[in-house]
């Protein structure tokens, strides 16, 4: 369950899932962040009548009550006041408009009264509508002494009142009836209410999962698997510095795009562009962030800029000359004059166009030119590092400045070649004279084996002759095995051997030649201890190498480790590997490196006094890289550790 755990926490799906996540949830955040912003007013109220919304309705419909009964009053009136014509035709206009909204009101209601003449103006119809209006939530009372400054227009119906005899009282009626703006507003009220819970969740529930979505993304981004190299992205090839400037320019044009709307009543189309603009700038800043976390985890953030680049190339390549660096400072001087002639002229447009703007496009160009030669012969380097000598690198692409160096680049790879070729010749030479040694001693030792064969069944009666047949017996046993080894030895590590991959059981091999073995282990005094997982391992490779390789170590274990000890065998997977883990306690020190431990001929016992021949590690190694696999040697005072990695 773990290990399933590990591979998909560090698998590409969970990866761009949690991006994906991580911008979903910014998304509700920000845009229920907003609703609230926008909606703050009305959320903080404790009923619709607390709401500017409806206390701005209200006020206007009272100061259109006001205007119309005590003011305007009727046609009449207006046109016998003895203004002029335009103030006349004005107010007329004025008077059929405010009439026209007042009809249009189905909750709203008002009671005027003159108390000087008793006169009274209203839109109630029955009842006593004083007392109808007062028993209301919303409900408001002026006259020529008394204004209520809660709502607005109310310095507009003072000033109206002054020095008159009228009393005014409105009102909303409840319950709110359908046909007007204040039912409208009080449905638009409670759903925007509800809503605002909604996204108090989302906002919060958005946050919380964003940062869960985002820590494992800095956690696990440039990562294949726990504790494995940090694998960069095609984005992390741009340099740090003018990825950052990018993201600026980005941010800026962004809020350029966004200063020129409306923000207080933007329509749809304004507010569907906003949110496409606010969702690229944050794929944006968090593909740079993942980007810029990416190279701290693997150390180049430093030298992965732009400057840091032309620096190292100014004054510790030898790409750049140290003329290079004078042009730079004519680049700038000469840009700094352009750019103060058309500060201090009238002609800065003329200037801009047939100057400053040609010489830079000019300069551009040929940097970009020397810069794309640079990635080229960059492109060899990485090339010949990785072992292809004979990647051809096209002078014909390299600027001037840098024809130096790929001749150099060209010189270093011709060099290393020749030195491969030699070496490759100097292994084969080598592999071929220990291999027709090894056939050339084979047939005499084959004629001794026979004889003392012979020599066994005849009858000797000399006691010190048989002694001296069984040793030789013996040592020609163990020249043939040494023979043969050295022969397989130079097979495998010549790369000469057949493999057959098939699916092979690691855990039912290593137990059939512990089988083989059980004797000569007890015989050395050693209790060997075989842990294996419950889950099958089984690994892509060939049977009969894995056999060989299997055998040698534990020949190996048999032959040095000490008596009346403890070897431990381990089994177990470690994707995409099998792993066979062999440990022991050497009976002698091991004072020797565990790479000379897989040298032909080389021992760990320095007196040479067992049996062994130094070439069993050393097959085992061959025999395990030859089928894809990675063999490894750890020493830690007398403990000695071998780990065969094979592909599952």
């Amino acid at each position: 369950m773990d290990t399933k755990w590990k591979n998909f926490k560090y698998s590409p799906g969970a990866k761009i899932s949690a991006f994906v996540m991580v911008w979903l949830c910014v998304m509700v955040a920000a845009g229920s962040a907003v609703f609230l912003g926008i909606n703050h007013h009305t959320i903080n109220s404790d009923s619709y009548y607390d709401t500017y919304q409806f206390k701005n309705q209200f006020g206007s419909l009272v100061r259109d009550a006001v205007a119309l009964n005590v003011e305007l009053v009727s046609e009449e009136e207006i046109r016998f006041s003895g203004d002029t014509e335009e103030e006349i035709n004005n107010n007329i206009h004025r008077y059929y408009a405010i009439k026209g909204r007042l009809a249009d009101t189905v909750n709203f209601a008002y009671y005027i009264e003159n108390t000087r003449t008793g006169e009274t103006f209203t839109n109630i119809t029955s009842g006593d509508a004083p007392a109808l209006i007062q028993k209301q939530p919303a409900a408001v009372y002026y006259d020529r002494w008394k204004t209520d400054y809660g709502y607005p227009f109310a310095a507009d119906i003072a000033q109206m009142l002054a020095d008159t005899p009228y009393e005014v009282h409105a009102a909303v009626i409840e319950p709110l009836k359908p046909g007007d703006f204040f039912y409208d507003g009080s449905i638009s009220y409670s759903k925007t209410k509800e809503l605002a819970n909604h996204a108090r969740v989302a906002l919060i529930s958005a946050i919380f999962i964003a940062l869960l979505a985002f820590i494992y993304q800095v956690c696990v981004t440039g990562r294949r698997e726990q504790g494995g190299e940090i694998t960069l992205s095609f984005v992390d090839r741009i340099f740090a510095d003018v990825h950052t400037i990018l993201v600026l320019v980005a941010a800026v044009i962004s809020l350029a795009i966004a200063n020129s709307f409306s923000f207080s009543f933007p329509n749809e189309i304004e507010l569907i562009v906003l949110v496409i603009i606010f969702g690229v700038d944050v794929l944006i800043g968090l593909t740079y962030i993942l980007s810029m976390t990416r190279q701290i985890k693997s150390g180049r953030m430093t030298r992965n800029t732009l400057v840091y680049r032309l620096f190292d190339m100014c004054f510790k390549g030898k790409a750049f000359k140290p003329w290079t660096l004078l042009l730079l400072l004519g680049y700038g001087a000469v840009n700094g004059i352009l750019f103060t002639l058309a500060n201090e002229t009238r002609e800065a447009l003329f200037i801009f166009i047939v100057l400053i703007i040609p010489f830079n496009i000019a300069v551009l160009y040929f940097t970009a030119k020397a810069l794309t030669s640079l990635s080229e012969i960059m492109q060899a380097v990485k090339e010949i590092s990785a072992g292809n000598l004979d990647y051809a690198l096209d002078k014909s692409q390299v600027s001037v400045a840098f024809a130096g160096l790929a001749e150099d680049i060209q010189s270093i790879q011709g060099g290393l070649k020749k030195a491969v070729a030699e070496a490759i010749k100097g292994e084969r030479m080598k592999t071929d004279l220990i291999t027709n040694v090894s056939h050339d001693l084979k047939t005499p030792l084959t004629s001794v084996i026979n004889y003392i064969d012979l020599l066994k069944k005849e009858e000797l009666n000399n006691e010190k002759a048989r002694e001296y047949l069984s040793v030789l017996d013996e040592k020609s046993a163990r020249l043939k095995q040494l023979i043969e080894d050295l022969i397989e030895a130079s097979k495998a590590s010549s790369g000469n051997l057949a493999v057959c991959v098939e699916k092979v059981d690691l855990h039912e091999l290593v137990m059939q030649a512990c089988g083989e073995y059980e004797e000569k282990i007890k015989k050395a005094g050693l209790e060997l201890h075989v842990n294996a997982g419950e889950e099958k391992t089984s690994v892509s490779a060939d049977g009969k190498h894995m056999w060989r390789i299997v055998e040698n170590l534990l020949s190996n274990v048999v032959k040095y480790s000490l008596p009346h000890s403890r070897v431990y065998i381990n089994i177990a997977k470690s994707e995409p590997y099998g792993l066979l883990v062999v440990k022991n306690i050497s009976a002698n020190p091991l004072d020797i490196s565990p790479e000379q431990l897989t040298e032909r001929f080389v021992r760990g016992d320095a007196s040479r006094t067992t049996e062994g021949s130094g070439l069993g590690l050393s097959i085992a190694q061959s025999l395990t890289r030859i089928q894809g696999g990675r063999f490894k040697i750890d020493i830690d005072g007398d403990l000695f550790k071998v780990t065969v990695e094979m592909p599952l």
